[in-house]
């Protein structure tokens, strides 16, 4: 009998220590087999989460960075509008101006007016008053000028001719005035010499 429960004994401590083992067993498969796979799925996506949304942070960035350079962009040609059309409408008041001055015939004055809203025409694009003006400079005061008053009139526009000529090459880029520049050129060194008074 004291064989027979000491069996007993080895097949209880036994069958104890297999089901322990068992236990153990399917405690370690759970861990490795569920719940560390779940651990790496939960953190591989925070970590995709995060990168996300870095490259949705860093796309947005990018985005408003061009919509702000498209938006400079327009801005600047909106103020380049703006310039340039007030540039004309200074250059229309210089043009009635100087018509006015020409029925008193004080044609020094009316010849400034025109070179200056002849550039400003030029700046604002309108070629229809540009050339209108400068036909009317050549047939209206030219004539009645002489190299010395024009070079007076350059002075008092704090230019000279040659200095003049160029800004009107500059502003012109597109070279759509060309002609009605030379043309102008040409009128004003046929200009009369200095007046000999007697």
């Amino acid at each position: 009998m004291v064989e027979i429960s000491v069996l007993e004994q080895v097949e209880s401590f036994y069958s104890s220590a297999w089901d322990k083992l068992i236990l153990c067993g399917l405690i370690v498969f759970v861990l490795l087999g569920v719940a560390l796979p779940a651990i790496f799925y939960a953190v591989n996506v925070k970590l995709f989460k995060a990168k996300q949304s870095e490259k949705f942070h860093q796309l947005k960035l990018e985005t408003l960075a061009e919509i702000r350079n498209e938006n400079r962009e327009e801005l600047a040609q909106v103020k380049q509008d703006f310039y340039n059309k007030s540039k004309a409408l200074k250059s229309m008041a210089l043009h009635l101006e100087g018509n006015a001055l020409i029925k008193e015939q004080k044609i020094e004055q009316a010849s400034l007016n025109y070179l200056d809203a002849i550039k400003g025409y030029l700046h604002g694009k309108d070629y229809v008053n540009f050339r209108l003006l400068i036909n009317t400079l050549i047939d209206k005061c030219l004539p009645k000028l002489d190299k010395l008053l024009l070079a007076t009139i350059f002075r008092r526009m704090d230019t000279t001719e040659e200095q003049y000529f160029l800004e009107l090459k500059k502003i012109d880029r597109t070279e759509y005035a060309r002609q009605e520049i030379a043309e102008l050129r040409i009128q004003m060194e046929s200009v009369k010499p200095v007046a000999v008074k007697k």
